[in-house]
């Protein structure tokens, strides 16, 4: 992303978001108390997720799995997405295992409060936790991004919509600081800063281009019929604010997985 606007700047914010209904973390989960432990590396990395729980399956049968690599010569004209976004206090909580919506394992989380949402030709939802990916999940062109960072929104019907920004290095980003200032030094910690807040709105880009395509979770249970926007501008963060992830996070990203013939719309607008 660049230059930053009032209502639609760059995605700073970090991962996972308040505890929800009991119904969201169902769909989730497999029902256990504690998911099974999985990872990125070794025998609990991604090529072995669908072995380590059934309830895991789809992250080997599934067809329609993210993250994927966008050619952006292959992109079509998508649907009409509309954020509002509110105001949030600051909630973070480094945790090997989320147990809220959706289970992003080895993240930080964001918290967010209530009433910002994303509409889209399917409905409107509600969103939910930011967390972020070092280094990025999805590629454009087979190139992948340092950082990438996904806005979780869930329906009252329970399904799914991820937004998504890539960062690059470049200037240090403001936003951002704020919660790096807080970051917490080990799994398990976790911090509420009330005082800290954050306007919403400004952690979308200032162009409003994007690839969208439906896909999955990219974590276990890696449930699909989740719809996707990824912004197409990469957000700028200084070399400093990326390693401060990179040295907690790395590696946090899934491999692309097969496109099957799914269609990439490309929007060049996205409304307030």
């Amino acid at each position: 992303m660049k230059a930053i606007l009032p209502i639609f700047p760059a995605l700073f914010l970090l991962g996972i978001l308040v505890a929800c209904k009991k119904p969201a973390e169902n769909a989730a989960h497999s029902g256990s108390a504690r998911p099974a432990h999985w990872g990125y590396e070794g025998k609990d990395g991604p090529e072995y997720w669908p072995t380590l729980n059934p309830a895991y399956a789809a992250c080997g049968e599934g067809k329609n799995q993210s993250p994927i690599n966008i050619t952006q010569s292959a992109a079509g004209n998508a649907n009409s997405w509309k954020f509002d976004y509110k105001t949030t206090s600051l909630k973070i909580a480094h945790h090997e295992h989320v147990t809220d919506i959706v289970d992003n394992g080895h993240t930080i989380q964001v918290s967010v409060d209530g009433g910002s949402t994303l509409t889209t030709e399917r409905g409107v939802y509600t969103l939910k936790q930011f967390h972020f990916h070092t280094p990025s999940e999805h590629t454009i062109d087979g190139s992948h991004f340092p950082m990438e960072m996904h806005f979780v929104h869930q329906s009252v019907e329970g399904k799914f919509a991820v937004v998504s920004a890539l960062f690059q290095e470049g200037e240090e980003n403001v936003n951002l600081a704020k919660i790096i200032a807080h970051l917490p030094k080990a799994k398990g910690d976790a911090a509420h800063k009330p005082e800290v807040q954050f306007d919403l709105a400004f952690h979308l880009p200032e162009r409003k281009a994007a690839y969208t395509y439906m896909g999955s979770l990219t974590t276990p249970p890696c449930t699909e019929s989740v719809e996707w926007l990824v912004f197409r501008d990469p957000v700028p963060a200084s070399k400093a604010q990326l390693e401060a992830f990179a040295s907690r996070l790395s590696p946090s990203n899934r491999p692309t997985q097969p496109l099957n013939g799914r269609l990439i719309g490309n929007r060049t607008a996205v409304n307030k």
